[in-house]
């Protein structure tokens, strides 16, 4: 009786305290179209991260709709860090690995997953590019529980990494504690797929394949309408999805610390973060970072297996590749009309491949609905941007042309 009490007025507690601090932030105190609120969250999970269902999902329901992908080669990611955060697929008879925004990469592994990654690809298509990828719910998930998908039993995942395929028990966020969660880790910020793409190129694809899908729903009911926005926000064109003050936090990522020759000459250099283009604000943070032993470096050559190795030879070999959420998709516009910026935060105590936190800052007042545009630089390698504009027309991803502008006016 004594423990039921205590624990009972412990839930009290962190309920008012949940109430006293949302009362004092913005976001809260709008009213939210359906879009405009989370659906799920990535947050720290003891020592490690992972991402939970911030609202109920129905059996069938598309959880997420990955807002950005992109296909690469094996030899790309093989032996290197970025490896642990793909999936694979087969495409033109070969195997190729597709890195994800949002929160796929951080999905936990389970043995008995409420998740199943999927990807459609257009009937008749021989290059099997896929034009969408995303996950569905199992079964019906409940509001806190945290998302599994499975890694594969049979894959050597494990076996590769040196760890031991043990699913953990299901977890679940205290219901008293999720809105303080959800204004903490909820991103303010809508990247990927709204209702103009959804409608006309999606979804008449689902209907074309329906028929091969394992599914009791038909395509049309795997996705609330009220949950895509009423307009795309692709690469180069993420947007705020409520009204942002000035000095508020949009979004809390994740990056990978990379060296440039895992990146450089592939479609990943333009969501990038090479070292030239950070500020210097960003460049001593992550030298005070080193010196203190604070800062994940993530080199794995081919000769490292799947042990990381610190390979660090300088700092202008340094490049910062976002894993998840969509700031590598906001719009880099340099020192001209910028709105947000970024923070760079040590990850050194969690005990994970990822190497920092990163940070999206409004540096003013952002309403509803407008680009989002980051005070960097964006990079300048031509042959990365054709690679990259070659797999978006291919699979009708959204995005702003003008983050191909360099190309098209060369083309001229």
């Amino acid at each position: 009786m004594k423990s039921s009490f205590a624990k009972a007025s412990r839930s009290l507690i962190a309920y008012a305290w949940v109430l006293v601090y949302l009362s004092q932030t913005s976001h809260a105190q709008q009213e939210l179209a359906s879009w405009q609120t989370c659906s799920t969250l990535l947050a720290p999970n003891g020592d490690s991260w992972a991402v939970y269902a911030a609202r109920p999902f129905k059996a069938e329901e598309i959880v997420e709709l990955t807002p950005f992908f992109i296909p690469l080669r094996l030899e790309e990611t093989q032996h290197s860090v970025l490896d642990n955060y793909v999936f694979g697929f087969r495409r033109d008879d070969k195997v190729f690995n597709v890195v994800l925004l949002g929160n796929g990469a951080f999905y936990n592994h389970n043995a008995q997953p409420n998740l199943k990654y999927v990807q459609v690809i257009k009937p008749g298509d021989t290059d099997d590019i896929p034009h969408m990828v995303g996950f569905r719910a199992i079964r019906d998930i409940a509001a806190g529980e945290q998302l599994y998908v499975s890694y594969g039993q049979d894959t050597g995942w494990f076996e590769k990494r040196g760890i031991s395929d043990k699913s953990p028990t299901d977890e679940k966020i205290d219901p008293a504690m999720l809105p303080l969660y959800k204004n903490k880790y909820c991103s303010a910020a809508y990247a990927g797929v709204g209702l103009p793409t959804w409608k006309g190129k999606i979804l008449p694809i689902l209907d074309a394949v329906k028929d091969q899908l394992s599914t009791t729903l038909p395509p049309v009911a795997w996705m609330d309408l009220t949950r895509l926005a009423p307009f795309d926000a692709g690469l180069s064109d993420a947007r705020a999805k409520v009204n942002v003050q000035k000095g508020d936090h949009i979004e809390q990522s994740l990056g990978l610390v990379l060296s440039r020759n895992r990146v450089r000459g592939t479609p990943l250099g333009p969501i990038a973060f090479y070292w030239e283009n950070l500020k210097i604000d960003h460049h001593q943070h992550l030298i005070n970072l080193r010196d203190n032993a604070k800062l994940i470096l993530q080199y794995q050559g081919h000769d490292t297996e799947w042990q990381a190795v610190d390979r660090f030879v300088g700092y202008s070999e340094i490049t910062i590749l976002p894993i998840s959420g969509s700031i590598g998709m906001v719009r880099r516009v340099g020192n001209e009309d910028y709105n947000c910026k970024l923070i760079i935060r040590s990850n050194k105590n969690h005990n994970t491949n990822v190497g920092v936190t990163l940070e999206l800052v409004a540096t003013r007042d952002i309403a509803a609905g407008e680009v989002l545009r980051l005070n960097i630089a964006p990079s300048e390698f031509r042959e990365e941007y054709e690679l990259l504009h070659e797999e978006m027309e291919a699979s009708g991803q959204p995005h702003h042309p003008s983050i191909f502008d360099a190309i098209h006016s060369e083309e001229l």
